[in-house]
């Protein structure tokens, strides 16, 4: 088909799904075969690979602790139970 989209007929429409549709499972397989690179974990063998990891791993917990409890101190309130009179 081309790019117009003149349908004269059912068979026009129920094509051009089809393509579409097909086209929309190929890039939804492209997005999930990136996103599975992206997330998974890739091993290393090395020793200090791995001990960067871990600091790196350590970094990132004690960073987030201390967001949580930076965004919890100024905005704390807003989850506190109120008390009734």
């Amino acid at each position: 088909m081309s790019m117009t989209n003149t349908f004269r007929n059912i068979e026009d429409v129920q094509l051009r799904k089809e393509e579409l549709r097909g086209a929309i499972e190929q890039r939804s397989n492209a997005i999930a075969n990136l996103w599975t690179e992206l997330t998974t974990v890739k091993k290393s063998d090395d020793k200090g690979e791995m001990v960067a990891g871990i600091i790196s791993k350590g970094i990132m917990a004690f960073d987030a602790v201390m967001v949580v409890s930076k965004l919890y101190r100024r905005y704390g309130k807003l989850f506190k139970k109120k008390r009734r009179r």
